[in-house]
């Protein structure tokens, strides 16, 4: 089992350093080249790139950010235990480690959108909700 994880690791880290200078000479062309110019193999290559990324970045990302949400489980419920039915205190605890990306995508890795490893609390999102519900009632 062991020889067969090396193997694969080898692997991958052959085909991530022979896949680098690709992405080295999309990063040579100027930014503010016309769209018509640009072929659409160099876009599809460079979608291949970040979704490649996007694989590799989530091997190691996926399995931390379960393990994480799984411990804050255990951890919100034993407090819970403990502070004999607390749910706010339980609440602290599980939605931080419940919330938040679970797959980072390209568009994660590209800046569009944020990677959030550790979620906002039940307070923090509740006053985006009553903000939600305020500009959709009417004002008398």
């Amino acid at each position: 089992m062991k020889t067969q994880f090396s193997t694969l690791l080898a692997c991958t880290l052959v085909l991530v350093l022979g896949l680098a200078p690709v992405g080295l000479r999309a990063q040579e062309q100027p930014a503010q080249a016309p769209a018509a110019e640009q072929s659409p193999t160099k876009e599809v290559g460079t979608e291949l790139g970040w979704g490649f990324g996007s694989v590799i970045a989530n091997i190691f990302y996926m399995p931390t950010k379960v393990t994480y949400a799984g411990l804050g489980l255990l951890t919100g419920g034993l407090g819970y235990l403990l502070t004999a039915g607390r749910g706010d205190v339980a609440n602290e605890i599980i939605y931080p480690a419940v919330k938040g990306t679970y797959v980072v995508t390209p568009s994660h890795l590209k800046g569009e959108q944020p990677v959030v490893f550790i979620g906002a609390s039940p307070e923090a999102s509740q006053p985006q909700a009553q903000q939600q519900v305020s500009a959709a009632t009417p004002q008398k």
